[in-house]
């Protein structure tokens, strides 16, 4: 037995499992608040994503775990940080006690791994998530305030040539900037932290100009439809505007007369979305105006300097952050990796630049997530 039991020891070594994912070497990660486990997701997409965290992970030899939620740790009662964490029990056959692991539903680490003494059965099925969609809508609504308070922004074109000769297009942005225009010349400026609830409505206004369809005189638009080639039709609020109805939506705006309106719940168009301009006279029919999206680029982003006296890493930190029409970084929000780093990063963003996305030759914001490197 003296000679068997070594050998048995060292065949049951070279029969454990190996593990599929990295794992941590530091006892507090996943087990403190501290250090959860950033899986992220926000609100919509977080209880999917710590399942599959949760369904990889084995035990040390890899024997399946059994977890049970919790709930929630409350949140910053400041409102400076939006992590939320949620608390799970995890067991599995032959661990002296339950373990009690914190994953984080608003933070993502690129480089995440398994807590100390545990396995992963099959690579952690995530991936970056995009940029969380409450957070980005509260950002671009800010940008809207801060900017159109103290400048104009032309509106879009429907035709995709930029011309304009069939009307007009105002996003959520651009309707929340020129309400912000007009309250800053009313010498009421409004509150980026605090705005108007008729500025949390996610809407856009499509206006479509008369046309002379052969005759002497323009021809009034008779209907508006924005048509979806995938999906459920947009949802249109209210009826067509036109006249009065039409400079309510629009004070201040110099429009064609005959011009009409229609307001959709939509932030902006959707890639594959169609508008269809329908006119009584048979000569211009019915006219329909495809949107031309071009993606944005980078166009300059220095590295950041690692601070010093910090260990060097690959990991990134994750920035969410809104591309503004003149392509500067507006509103960065840490959103993963290395905390100690995040302050860092959030810097280093501030001196990036891009080209923005484009719908038929327009700028548009866009909320973005950038991972930032260190040198």
């Amino acid at each position: 037995m003296g000679v068997l039991g070594p050998a048995l020891a060292v065949i049951l070594a070279a029969q454990a499992p190996v593990s599929s994912c990295g794992v941590s070497d530091d006892p507090a990660f996943a087990t403190t608040k501290d250090h959860a486990a950033q899986v992220g997701g926000g609100a919509m997409y977080a209880a999917a994503r710590e399942r599959r965290y949760l369904d990889a992970l084995r035990g040390p030899a890899g024997e399946p775990v059994q977890y049970k939620r919790r709930g929630s740790l409350p949140p910053d009662p400041t409102g400076r940080d939006l992590t939320i964490l949620d608390e799970y029990e995890v067991t599995y056959p032959g661990i002296p006690q339950p373990a009690t692991l914190y994953l984080d539903a608003y933070h993502f680490d690129d480089a995440l791994v398994a807590p100390k003494g545990f396995a992963c059965a099959v690579p952690f099925a995530l991936a970056p998530p995009g940029p969380d969609p409450f957070l980005a809508m509260d950002s671009l609504r800010a940008v809207a305030i801060e900017q159109g308070s103290t400048k104009d922004f032309a509106p879009i074109s429907l035709d995709a040539d930029g011309s304009a000769a069939h009307g007009i297009l105002l996003d959520s942005f651009r309707l929340i900037a020129r309400a912000a225009r007009a309250a800053a010349a009313a010498g009421a400026r409004l509150d980026p932290k605090s705005p108007p609830r008729d500025s949390l409505r996610t809407r856009m206004l499509i206006v479509a100009y008369p046309q002379r369809c052969g005759g002497k005189d323009p021809v009034a638009p008779a209907s508006i439809e924005l048509a979806a080639a995938e999906g459920a039709p947009p949802r249109r609020d209210g009826d067509l505007a036109i006249g009065e109805a039409l400079a309510r939506l629009l004070p201040g705006m110099n429009l064609p007369n005959g011009s009409a309106g229609a307001v959709y719940l939509l932030d902006r168009p959707r890639v594959t979305d169609t508008v269809r301009i329908a006119y009584p006279d048979a000569a211009c029919g019915t006219v329909v105006l495809p949107f031309k999206y071009v993606n944005g680029r980078a166009l300059s982003t220095p590295p950041a300097a690692l601070p010093a006296g910090h260990a060097a890493t690959d990991r990134p930190v994750r920035v969410q952050a809104v591309i503004d029409l003149d392509g500067a970084i507006q509103q960065p929000v840490y959103s993963g990796g290395p905390a100690t780093l995040a302050e860092a990063a959030l810097a280093a963003v501030l001196r990036w630049t891009a080209e923005p996305v484009r719908l038929n030759g327009a700028p548009m914001p866009t909320a973005v997530v950038l991972p930032v490197r260190f040198r």
